[in-house]
């Protein structure tokens, strides 16, 4: 019994640590080349497969399939978005299946197995932007997540009252519980 719970506990913690990403397209993924590399000379590197992160800017579906706009986000070797609040630009991501909207809709964070196919110039607020153009092989669309302002991670006062001086807080003569009733 306890050769198996071993077994099973081993299992559950090798299968946490997995890459997001098949290990077919991480074999065929061209690692030594940076976003900001194949987005400036796209054509140096057509055809070829990129593993890539990101938040969804706008998804639109089209006859053909779903194209949506990404912002890149840097990511580690398992897939996993690393830093939302940095980026190297933007890129088009191409489907032949057509996506629901409000699934992958903006903010979303997506982890993608992709073949580069050229580049696209679009506006992007007041000026031409050009867009790498990578035809999806796998999309990896991340949950949501669990607290979206997540501002008590960062600022002390939001924090529950019960998180404050613990476990010292029940001998304070001036505790007053989790304020149920207004103070005098």
């Amino acid at each position: 019994m306890k050769k198996r719970s071993f077994l099973l506990c081993l299992a559950l913690a090798l299968s946490a640590c997995a890459p997001v990403i098949s290990s077919e397209y991480q074999q065929k993924a061209v690692k030594e080349v940076g976003f900001g590399q194949f987005r400036d000379n796209p054509d140096a590197y057509a055809n070829s497969i990129f593993i890539l992160g990101g938040t969804i800017a706008s998804t639109e579906n089209t006859t053909n399939g779903t194209e949506l706009e990404v912002v890149q986000n840097p990511i580690n070797r398992y897939g996993e978005i690393t830093d939302r609040d940095v980026s190297e630009g933007r890129f088009i991501l191409v489907t032949t299946k057509q996506l629901d909207p409000m699934i992958f809709r903006k903010g979303r964070m997506v982890t993608v197995a992709a073949q580069l196919t050229g580049s696209r110039t679009k506006q992007l607020g007041e000026k031409e932007y050009r867009y790498p153009v990578l035809e999806a092989k796998e999309i990896y669309l991340w949950k949501r997540e669990k607290y979206p302002n997540q501002q008590y991670l960062y600022n002390p006062y939001f924090y529950p009252f019960y998180y404050y001086n613990y476990p010292y807080y029940w001998n304070d003569p001036y505790f007053r519980g989790p304020l149920l009733y207004p103070l005098p």
